[in-house]
């Protein structure tokens, strides 16, 4: 995601949360997920779930998303579980982002436990993203 080019209203959770799985995508995190639970929870309104290959990619991920959503001028409430890397929760209010290592989600399989119904289309993120670094898409001069 170009800060530059991010033409929208981080203080709308939908679209903060679609910016966050586009920074995650776009970092290569695995299987990115977005749900979509404002009739269904009072605690927040998306969640958006996502893997990294090790706990240092975990770290990595998080660090990156909390450093392009502050760029854009969104804080943190908190991020917690830096301890072990092995899920890390940040937490941005109606946001709530979960970067799991791969054996962390999937024993806790949390996307299980959120509404099929609530997951939210995310491929013309993954579509955008793609066709930006799509090699035969670049241009010569």
């Amino acid at each position: 995601m170009d800060n530059k080019n991010m033409d929208v209203n981080l203080n709308n959770s939908a679209e903060l949360a679609r910016a966050a799985a586009s920074i995650l995508i776009e970092k290569k995190a695995l299987d990115v997920r977005l749900f979509d639970v404002s009739e269904d929870s009072s605690v927040t309104d998306f969640y958006v779930n996502a893997t990294g290959r090790s706990s240092t990619n975990v770290a990595a991920l998080a660090d990156e998303l909390v450093y392009k959503l502050e760029l854009l001028g969104k804080t943190a409430h908190r991020v917690e579980g830096r301890g072990g890397n092995a899920w890390l929760l940040i937490d941005y209010g109606d946001v709530i982002i979960n970067v799991f290592d791969k054996p962390s989600r999937e024993f806790y399989n949390f996307d299980r436990l959120l509404p099929e119904a609530s997951c939210v289309d995310i491929s013309d993120i993954v579509e955008e993203i793609d066709k930006k670094y799509d090699a035969n898409n670049i241009k010569e001069d």
